[in-house]
């Protein structure tokens, strides 16, 4: 099992990534605003956690992964939905929202800190 803990600094780092990504100019425009949105979606919800990683304490740990999920197959979706795009972009898209699925699987769902 992956901690909250652990679940949290993914939370953080992983978005800033994507987001990195998006602001480099590779991708194309569909592409790129999925790497926008999706950050800023997952950051969101990741601030308003009762676990390690937030700061004010609305969602429960049980939430804060069904929006993981939410998030994940949406780029999973994009991946295998948009067809006018390069197939190496549509494969980072899925891959995206296939490792967000394996994180999710493998997160304790009861954080140290805060109620359930």
């Amino acid at each position: 099992m992956i901690s909250t803990r652990a679940h949290a600094w993914t939370d953080y780092l992983l978005p800033l990534g994507i987001a990195a990504l998006a602001a480099s100019g590779r991708f194309g425009g569909p592409v790129r605003r999925i790497m926008q949105v999706g950050p800023a979606w997952h950051l969101g919800y990741t601030l308003l956690t009762r676990y390690e990683g937030g700061v004010v304490p609305l969602l429960g740990m049980r939430t804060h992964l069904a929006c993981d999920a939410a998030g994940s197959l949406s780029f999973l979706g994009a991946g295998l939905l948009l067809h006018r795009q390069k197939p190496s972009h549509r494969l980072l898209l899925a891959a995206i929202g296939l490792g967000e699925l394996a994180l999710i699987s493998m997160t304790d769902r009861h954080p140290r800190r805060g109620p359930r």
